[in-house]
């Protein structure tokens, strides 16, 4: 599960990563993703009814209209709104999602074999799949508070399938998974604004729920660039970074046997008189979140350094094509590819070490 900021929105940085994973261990589709997501992503080429609506659990972007924060392992959730649902309390609610197969995406990420559909509901919903207007499944999602996953399998992704649900009122979709039924499986949870301190303000119980049915063996946690604008100070950096710590830590005791990988902040610069400079507390809110892996015997990996630590920002925006915007913050499409493989690079560099590490043992 690669959780991160705008970074990685549009599912960059973790495409690649997953078509590297998925070429060389096997496995197939884009992963776990919201029937709305918050931006668009290469990954998938979804069409929702219009009467879907999209309440999100972090940052400043949190839903006032929702009393509750069970926002499960996204962060997010989508329900059906419908005038005549409240107007008439025998109405039915009914909403569709069309799954079409992505056309823009990697390879592996355009066939897969099943779809999971995480959900929490009060009354009990027909759920209905079509493949060229013929129904191919129907089935009934009973109430449940907890949140529960529904799964259909197929010997290969259909090019385009519709799921229709049906119900008295609307259930909670928490995601959408698409999968192989073997192999690597790797999910793009971008939650813009986020500093990765949000996984102590959703319910701890839908947070487990979820996580539980998703089964990850690693996290990403790749933050720390929303922060360092409105930090100014060594001590407020180290509280950051011992917030962060207890995120870890929240994680891992809903997970045991998962491990995390904390990926910080790439440059950033800021303008001062006139010229640009790196923000001066970068260094340590970098130092700060390695502080928080390790601490919680996690890995880490250094964006800052890779890119070529203080002033790099500016010589990547100069680049032709660019690989960072003129914000002096946000990486291009182009700049997050070579992030993404400059990671893939040393991850697999790691992996072969162990391979030989253990071959000799």
């Amino acid at each position: 599960m690669h959780y991160g900021d705008s970074q990685i929105e549009a599912d960059r940085i973790t495409a690649l990563l997953r078509e590297s994973l998925q070429n060389k261990f096997s496995g197939y589709g884009a992963g776990a993703y919201a029937v709305i997501p918050a931006t668009r992503k290469i990954s998938i080429k979804n069409e929702v009814s219009e009467n879907w609506v999209r309440r999100t659990g972090f940052g400043s972007y949190m839903d006032t209209a929702v009393s509750h924060k069970n926002y499960g392992a996204l962060f997010s959730f989508c329900e059906i709104i419908s005038d005549s649902v409240f107007k008439d309390t025998n109405a039915i609610c009914s909403a569709t999602i069309t799954i079409n197969r992505p056309t823009r995406s990697y390879s592996h990420c355009r066939n897969y074999q099943r779809v999971n559909i995480y959900y929490s509901t009060e009354d009990k919903v027909r759920i209905s799949y079509k493949i060229k207007d013929s129904t191919v499944y129907n089935d009934t999602l009973d109430k449940t508070k907890e949140i529960k996953v529904h799964s259909l399998e197929f010997s290969k992704a259909p090019k385009s399938m519709e799921v229709s649900f049906k119900s008295k009122g609307s259930p909670l979709i928490y995601g959408i998974s698409l999968e192989g039924k073997r192999g690597v499986v790797v999910d793009n949870i971008p939650l813009r604004g986020a500093s990765g301190t949000e996984f102590g303000k959703v319910d701890y119980k839908s947070l487990k729920q979820m996580h539980h049915l998703l089964k990850p063996d690693l996290f990403i946690l790749e933050f720390g660039g929303n922060t360092i604008p409105y930090i100014s100070t060594k001590q407020r950096a180290k509280a950051y970074g011992s917030y962060f710590k207890k995120q870890i830590l929240k994680i891992k005791k809903i997970n045991p046997q998962a491990l995390v990988l904390v990926i910080g902040p790439g440059d950033m610069a800021k303008k001062e008189k006139t010229s640009l400079v790196t923000y001066p507390i970068l260094e340590d809110v970098r130092d700060a979140l390695k502080a928080a892996a390790f601490e919680t015997n996690s890995c880490f990996w250094d964006m800052y350094l890779n890119m070529g630590g203080e002033n790099s920002i500016q010589r990547w925006s100069e680049e032709k094509p660019a690989l960072a915007a003129r914000d002096y913050i946000h990486l291009t499409n182009t700049g997050a590819q070579k992030v993404a493989n400059l990671f893939i690079q040393d991850l697999m560099n790691d992996y072969d070490n162990y391979l030989t590490n253990k071959n000799e043992e």
